[in-house]
């Protein structure tokens, strides 16, 4: 072995055995070889004899187990400075996974039987790699134990999210049922009687106008799930925006929506507040789930306040109510599609959907905005979008 390689051998032998003195190193040395895998070549088979240690000079392996299915697990990859192969070289065992060459590598094999042959007169160095190796195992058995703790972890949060997710769709279905019953009881009802012939004349209009009301609602809702489906209901517009236009527009929007034309609203918009750079349907329909939300969750008798107002570099669009109320604990989910907020033992006292909200943060991202919310039970909400000056 010449000089460099030799040097070059001792630093790695050192790397993955600091605990050795540098004697013990040059003894471990002389039964070292270095020996090249090409990447997916395996070096070790799962189950198969061997006695070989490998400390891995260049390029990394994978670390592979086979489960009951036969399919292949790989539980690590490991670089320069580690090694593998102790079990088998302590014990005599089979080969406890499969170690395949994940890159180009270059490895120095240390036979067990020439390892042996110079340990014969050196027992010292035989008992100081042993607690090298043995210490390695349980730090490594501890690491493991530890990650195995982790992703127990994780996969009592999935467990737990999965099964939110599925009282989600369970309430969603529900309430889809419940919205869309409601209109269709009343269309049925009045094609009944105008069947019979019990509605006549004056009243005609007045039943087909509930018939049209009841199907325009129907259609929002529909709507309402195709856009959240698709998030796309087509590409952004963006133009400069006075923001009284887009204000009226989404109060005019939510009152035809909610059929709601005596709830008191106060629309204030600060002089100073310039045009916003932004998709007016976004916007818009943003805004217009804040006035929805209002209106639905508020007391009969109680305004719903509107303000447009600059704040340092943005401007902000606030939409206040004196309702319900949101809890701190629901106030991180009203943005996931389906959430409602309801009081308890109230379900469906709120009509909708709960995919206001949802569509309202889409809009918003859309249009580099953002959204704060102000709520405490009881107290009513104060929903912000802002959106940064041109």
């Amino acid at each position: 072995m010449n000089a460099v390689l030799e040097d070059n051998t001792l630093t790695l032998l050192q790397t993955a055995f600091p605990d050795l003195s540098e004697a013990d190193i040059r003894a471990l040395s002389r039964t070292a070889y270095g020996r090249s895998w090409l990447a997916g070549e395996n070096i070790c088979l799962e189950g198969e004899p061997g006695t070989a240690l490998y400390v891995i000079d260049s390029g990394e392996v994978d670390i592979i187990v086979n489960a009951d299915d036969n399919q292949e697990i790989i539980i690590d990859t490991i670089g320069p400075g580690s090694y593998f192969g102790e079990m088998a070289f302590l014990g005599g065992t089979t080969r406890m996974a499969t170690i395949r060459a994940r890159q180009n590598c270059r490895l120095l094999e240390i036979d067990q039987d020439d390892f042996m042959a110079v340990a014969s007169g050196n027992p010292d160095l035989l008992r100081r790699l042993m607690r090298q190796i043995i210490g390695h195992i349980q730090r490594t058995d501890r690491a493991v134990i530890h990650e195995l703790n982790v992703k127990n972890e994780a996969l009592k949060e999935a467990y737990t999210h999965l099964e939110e997710q599925e009282q989600l769709r369970t309430q969603f279905i529900v309430t889809l049922s419940h919205e869309l019953r409601t209109p269709l009881t009343s269309i049925r009802g009045y094609l009944a009687l105008m069947n019979q012939g019990a509605i006549k004349g004056d009243s005609l209009p007045v039943a087909m106008n509930s018939i049209t009301r009841n199907v325009e609602k129907m259609v929002g809702l529909t709507n309402d799930l195709l856009f959240l489906y698709e998030m796309h209901p087509k590409a952004p517009e963006f133009a400069y925006l006075n923001l009284a236009d887009v204000l009226i527009e989404a109060l005019q929007g939510a009152r035809k929506a909610l059929e709601d034309e005596v709830t008191a609203v106060s629309l204030d918009i600060a002089p100073d507040v310039p045009p916003v750079y932004g998709d007016r349907q976004g916007l818009t329909l943003a805004v217009r789930a804040f006035i929805e939300n209002a209106f639905k969750y508020s007391p009969d008798g109680t305004p719903v306040h509107i303000r447009a107002y600059s704040a340092g570099d943005e401007v902000a669009i606030a939409v206040t109510d004196q309702g319900i109320g949101i809890p701190a604990e629901a106030q991180e989910r009203i943005f996931e599609p389906f959430f409602r907020v309801e009081r308890e033992g109230t379900a469906h006292l709120f009509s909708g959907l709960g995919v206001g909200l949802t569509i309202a943060k889409f809009m918003a991202d859309r249009n580099n905005g953002r959204i704060t919310v102000d709520s405490a039970p009881n107290e009513g909400s104060a929903f912000t979008l802002y959106l940064p000056q041109p």
